[in-house]
């Protein structure tokens, strides 16, 4: 599960190192972003001259298919279990079509314990962010302009992960992104696409610390949600 995230770092910091041809992402440093919310993906579509371009783009979490009457469906569809993603009506045309990866500081998962839910914050063990494998989607508002969302793709937990909650983010280390991404991939061969990246999805490559209570309600968004408590 991957319900609120942490979106301080600046992921345009990494055009170079993920050689970003367009950012197209305004950032605003926050720290307690639920679905719904706009967050960065990092895309590849071809232009019009049909040149492949690398984008850092904003779409909004929670996807919302082309056929959707209603965009609020993106509310339920903030997360996609890799299990099932390549089934889904949801979510089984933008898996062969539209991946992406979502790059975060970090994002934060609840312990029940015997004085209530104490929220522990997971991020990089190594500096920078985190990249989470995902898929997004277009859709045509009624003024005729697109909204881009999109969803993290989800699976069983591992490693320390587990003793949190059951469900982890599919992680991205920064030598997989490139193949995660390709728009060229054909559809027959993102079955096995998807089944390299959940192999490559290292729980290890993630640090978690405990954090303060007031990260339980969106209303709180400041610096101090992300220092570690005892």
């Amino acid at each position: 599960m991957c319900g609120r995230l942490n979106m301080s770092l600046d992921p345009a910091d990494l055009a170079d190192e993920l050689r970003l041809d367009v950012v197209a992402y305004d950032y605003t440093p926050r720290y307690n972003v639920p679905p719904g919310s706009l967050v960065p993906i990092v895309v590849e579509r071809l232009d019009d001259e049909g040149q492949l371009i690398r984008r850092l783009e904003t779409a909004s979490w929670g996807l919302v298919p082309s056929w959707a009457k209603d965009p609020k469906i993106g509310f339920k569809a903030f997360n996609a279990r890799a299990e099932t993603v390549l089934e889904k009506p949801m979510f089984r045309q933008a898996i062969r079509r539209r991946r992406c990866a979502v790059p975060v500081a970090g994002y934060y998962e609840w312990e029940t314990t015997e004085t209530g839910k104490q929220p522990w914050l997971m991020s990089a063990a190594a500096a920078g962010p985190l990249f989470m494998a995902g898929v997004f989607e277009f859709w045509r508002q009624p003024d005729e302009s697109w909204l881009v969302s999109t969803t993290i793709l989800t699976t069983a937990s591992q490693g320390h992960l587990a003793d949190l909650h059951h469900r982890m983010p599919v992680f991205l280390d920064r030598t997989h992104i490139d193949d995660w991404i390709d728009p060229a991939v054909a559809s027959a061969d993102v079955p096995p696409l998807l089944e390299a990246t959940l192999a490559q999805a290292d729980p290890a490559a993630v640090t978690r610390h405990k954090v303060s209570r007031n990260v339980g309600s969106v209303r709180n968004d400041s610096p101090d949600l992300v220092v570690p408590v005892a």
